[in-house]
């Protein structure tokens, strides 16, 4: 079989699987079970390969800060952090027009750099300040847009679990990776209480008015006291790997224990509680699990026929612009993030893409932050946008309402990464100092 009709078998066969409605992971495990047979001569037990390959994917020492850096989150939110966060931000906030979805977005960041997780941000603060926001007299549609971007910062902001997912696929540093994020993260956190600003001067009935509260100094400084958990979790988890003190496995379990003790001091840790987090640590860790495994099989039989090594020569022969390649990219992984979630488009393209990318003269490093932001753009645009089902899980509002509040935060997010690889800098420069 040509090297042609072997991409179109694998292409092709992928793609039924995923739109017949099969799970991506047991879809890339079938995909990868044919090409062994079919694509790879002598191969007598191909199944025993497959176990093989499965486990060598998983079981690997760059992966072991999954499942803490997942149990911290848990932790956080069994810890109600987020509504601390919440009432922090919105008693600074409370007379600034829009200052409800500021502190939305703001609390999501900072609980993002906790928990490294979009879909339990999304999902906690819909359920604590979008009833707020809407009671406020905030439209569903900037209220829920402004939950579900803040949301997606989840991913980029470190702790962030694509990017240990990034490190192991790539071979680099998955501190580096961390460290990388942190510049980016802040860049669009502005650029979304901007968004906000904005949209509230051109759409006037979006944002009521807020009634002045007076509120002392005093008070705020005291509801301040609130935070101080949080900067301190953050400080041990990034700074413990930003000075080389810790790796970010033992980063993932300084977290995890901080979280816990932020459970017992604030006497919010149940038998129950601690049963439901570690069952969903287990269960969250297991789904990113089989995504690996089943996508090191198709990486396994995609660089047996070669295609990173002449996709990348293919493309240089093309005498592209680099730039121009990179926005052949961008607009894939728009595509697929209307398909897929973060994870699965990670370990999908990151093999054979990667390759060419370096080939160009990129940096590793800083594409890792840039197919993060990729994939934040995913959890907001339908069909498959998880953070879009996440919100109409928990606040009832429909799917249209939801996706058309997002959708500006997707431009915000285009022009975020349109500035970064202009200035890649600004995902090099903290790394180059480490």
């Amino acid at each position: 079989m040509s090297f042609g009709e072997s991409v179109l078998l694998l292409l092709g066969l992928l793609l039924i699987l995923l739109f017949s409605g099969m799970r991506v992971a047991f879809a890339l495990g079938w995909v990868g079970l044919i090409g062994l047979v079919f694509l790879i001569p002598g191969i007598r037990m191909p199944e025993r390969m497959m176990g093989n390959l499965a486990w060598a994917a998983i079981n690997q020492f760059p992966l072991t800060p999954v499942p803490l850096f997942i149990l911290m989150g848990e932790f956080l939110v069994l810890g109600r952090m987020n509504e601390g966060l919440y009432g922090v931000f919105s008693t600074w906030l409370a007379n600034v027009r829009g200052g409800l979805c500021h502190a939305t977005t703001v609390s999501c960041a900072v609980f993002a750099a906790m928990s490294g997780s979009s879909l339990a941000t999304c999902a906690t603060f819909g359920t604590v300040a979008g009833p707020e926001m809407l009671k406020r007299g905030y439209s569903k549609t900037i209220t829920y847009g402004t939950i579900a971007a803040g949301g997606t910062l989840g991913i980029l902001i470190p702790p962030s679990i694509p990017m240990i997912i990034y490190g192991n696929l790539a071979g680099v540093s998955i501190g580096h990776c961390f460290i990388a994020g942190v510049i980016p993260g802040i860049l669009c956190t502005i650029s979304f209480i901007i968004l906000v600003a904005v949209w509230g001067r051109i759409s006037k009935d979006s944002i009521k008015k807020a009634p002045f509260r007076k509120i002392s100094l005093r008070e705020k400084l005291l509801a301040s006291l609130r935070i101080i958990p949080a900067v301190l979790i953050i400080f041990a988890v990034l700074g413990g790997i930003y000075l080389g003190v810790t790796t970010p496995t033992e980063a993932g379990a300084v977290g995890a224990f901080s979280g816990l003790v932020l459970c017992l001091i604030q006497r919010n840790l149940t038998w129950k509680g601690l049963w439901t987090a570690l069952l969903s640590t287990v269960r969250t860790t297991a789904f990113i699990n089989i995504i690996v495994a089943g996508a090191s099989i198709v990486s396994f039989v995609t660089h047996y026929i070669r295609l990173p090594e002449l996709l990348t020569q293919a493309i240089l022969d093309m005498q592209l612009t680099p730039y121009l390649v990179l926005s052949l990219f961008y607009l894939l992984y728009l595509l697929l993030g209307m398909l897929l979630d973060p994870i699965s488009m990670m370990v999908m393209t990151v093999p054979t893409i990667l390759p060419t990318v370096v080939a160009l003269g990129f940096d590793p490093i800083w594409f890792a932050v840039v197919v993060t932001m990729a994939c934040e753009m995913g959890l907001i645009t339908p069909p498959v946008g998880l953070n879009l089902y996440i919100l109409r899980g928990v606040s009832g509002a429909s799917l249209d309402e939801i996706a058309l509040g997002s959708a500006p935060f997707v431009v915000a997010l285009l022009l975020n990464m349109a500035l970064l690889t202009i200035y890649p800098e600004l995902a090099l420069w903290l790394p180059s100092l480490m």
